[in-house]
């Protein structure tokens, strides 16, 4: 009884939220914004711990978010379409109908091959911290466009204590935008190899030591 009542409270609460974010991104002093019409149609790929700041970025550009079907992606949804996201509730994980996989990875390709771009975290929705999940291995794979990887740090947040140790900015932060170069995966390459080769990428982000050249925003 007391999760169910946390849980509609923590709905009813979600638009609140997003206005509130809205608010505060307007303070954060970007070094580099993304321009995502480079990457229309292309999957946009992010760490659980990071979906704050990349969140930010992608206000009101009708980018297509994926969320868990189960009670905390309620939440999840309310936030995002406040925030000028669209939402399809699934996973991209194949092979997983009783999870809404299957279901989820099929309106994610149908949604790629109409043209539209879509943003996963791929280490969620439980971790374990910064893992890959093959989901966003299998989606490039079977609709022939790149992941690319982005990362959002900042020069004043908090870290939470959480799975995920999501990063807050805090007000009138400086922002740094890293975005990796186009991530290809062809239909004969091996969805294991791949994964561990994204989650290098990911980690290389978040660490910063591929920050310049990451900085050069591929060409669509």
């Amino acid at each position: 009884m007391r999760k169910r009542l946390r849980h509609r409270v923590s709905v009813f609460l979600a638009p609140f939220v997003a206005f509130l974010l809205r608010l505060f991104h307007k303070s954060i002093r970007w070094d580099k914004r993304v321009d995502y019409e480079l990457y229309r149609g292309k999957i946009i790929a992010l760490l659980h711990g990071n979906a704050m700041g990349v969140c930010m970025l992608g206000i009101d550009r009708g980018i297509y978010a994926l969320v868990s079907r189960f009670r905390d992606g309620d939440i999840a949804e309310k936030f995002l379409l406040h925030l000028g996201y669209k939402v399809v509730r699934g996973s991209s994980e194949e092979g997983r109908p009783q999870k809404g996989g299957s279901v989820g990875l099929l309106k994610l390709i149908k949604l790629i091959k109409q043209g539209e771009t879509v943003a996963i975290t791929v280490d969620g929705p439980k971790g374990p911290c910064g893992k890959v999940k093959s989901g966003v291995i299998l989606l490039a794979q079977k609709t022939g466009v790149p992941i690319v990887p982005v990362y959002v740090d900042f020069d004043w947040a908090v870290r939470l204590r959480t799975w995920d140790r999501l990063l807050i900015p805090l007000p009138f932060s400086k922002a740094r935008v890293r975005v990796g170069n186009p991530f290809w995966v062809l239909p004969e390459e091996d969805i294991e190899v791949k994964r561990e080769e994204l989650e290098e990428v990911l980690a290389s982000l978040s660490s910063g030591k591929v920050a310049e050249r990451a900085l050069e925003l591929p060409q669509s």
